[in-house]
């Protein structure tokens, strides 16, 4: 392969707020910060060889915090899907283990470019060798991944009207957020109202539980709806809380792990019975590997990305085998736009891979200038 090299980068820093009715209801108030009112920066770096590869920052950082880490990459020289390339600065050192030193990944990378940057190296790749993203992963395990809905605090009366539209778009399932103090028997009663006993719910408090006392009355009345399950009750590091539960509860719950880290501590205390994995590609495939040796499944987490990281989160998803529980890719419906040309043609509760090289979506330039806010080349 002769050497290419990154030519220049043009960063997009835009704002795509989510659609009216999607994410909380008003009289509830917002569940956590506004996170479809915080900046994403999308990236399109442009290659010696003519390319033009892809990638997302995650929410939060504009242009002015990418800025310094986008100059150190101009003039890089490309090595395959080798992120070693990387400048020393982009690296606080691999973390040591088993799953965790192969395959090499900036696992604690103090970047926030790092995942845009291996997004945009899969891209790459993807379009040079003319096939998908996903071949380059091993190969797709499934062409279809499984999706539920997904909501954030909801009131009964709006889950009914969610649900309703989301099992007529031929979802199985939806994903909603909650807190203490929340009618969360009356939201999955309402539910089950609207889309039928399987409808399948996932709750994810986000560590609000706070702890058994509190939340283990409603535990126990939750056990008479069937196909249910709780994600991150409780802070990761009091197992004691998760086992108490679980030794009076038979709601299943579901370990959000972050990083390997968190896996790690997971399986050793027995605290959950499946999990959540995300990262950045390559960690995630080692955790969704551990999860699979250890006997467990997983869905691929998802912060609402727009469309070029979500494509990402789709392959890799659709790459590993244990990746068999449904993921909240909900974007298409959640914000007003994903900046991409691809429509998201979800069906029967699953999403397809995008059918071109790499990660297989381009952006919708478009829809891209409607929602954003700067542009800066380097």
């Amino acid at each position: 392969m002769s050497p290419t090299r990154i030519e220049s980068i043009v960063a997009h820093e835009v704002i795509v707020p989510g659609r009216a009715g999607a994410v909380d209801s008003p009289s509830l108030g917002r569940f956590a910060d506004a996170w479809d009112e915080k900046p994403i920066v999308l990236l399109e770096f442009r290659l010696s060889d003519g390319i033009v590869a892809l990638g997302e920052v995650g929410r939060g950082p504009a242009i002015a915090d990418v800025a310094p880490w986008l100059e150190q990459l101009i003039g890089l020289e490309l090595r395959g899907l080798d992120l070693g390339v990387l400048p020393s600065s982009f690296r606080n050192g691999y973390w040591a283990g088993l799953l965790t030193s192969h395959p090499p990944a900036l696992y604690d990378s103090p970047s926030p470019v790092t995942y845009a940057f291996e997004m945009a190296l899969y891209d790459w790749m993807g379009k040079r060798a003319g096939c998908r993203m996903a071949d380059l992963l091993g190969g797709a395990v499934r062409d279809r991944v499984p999706v539920d809905a997904w909501c954030g605090r909801q009131t009964p009366d709006d889950l009914r009207r969610i649900v309703t539209a989301a099992k007529t778009r031929g979802f199985h399932g939806i994903k909603m957020k909650s807190k203490i103090g929340d009618p969360t028997v009356a939201q999955v009663r309402a539910i089950k109202e609207a889309g039928g006993d399987d409808f399948g719910v996932t709750i994810d408090p986000m560590w609000q539980w706070l702890s058994p006392h509190d939340a283990l009355h409603m535990l126990k009345q939750l056990e008479a709806f069937s196909n249910l399950r709780i994600e991150d009750p409780f802070p990761w590091e009091q197992p004691e809380m998760w086992q108490r539960v679980r030794q009076v509860c038979a709601v299943p719950l579901v370990l959000h792990t972050r990083h390997m880290g968190v896996l790690k501590h997971g399986l050793q205390h027995g605290t959950a019975d499946n999990f959540n994995c995300s990262g950045y590609v390559a960690e995630f495939l080692a955790l969704a590997h551990a999860v699979e040796v250890a006997g467990y499944c997983c869905w691929h987490g998802s912060s609402l990305e727009l469309g070029v990281g979500q494509a990402a989160v789709l392959h890799a998803a659709a790459s590993a085998r244990s990746c068999t529980l449904p993921s909240d890719l909900q974007s298409a419906y959640i914000r007003e736009h994903t900046l991409v040309t691809w429509d998201w043609p979800y069906e029967d509760g699953t999403l397809p891979l995008p059918p071109g090289p790499g990660l297989g979506v381009e952006l919708d330039h478009d829809a891209v200038q409607h929602y954003r806010r700067t542009v800066a080349t380097f």
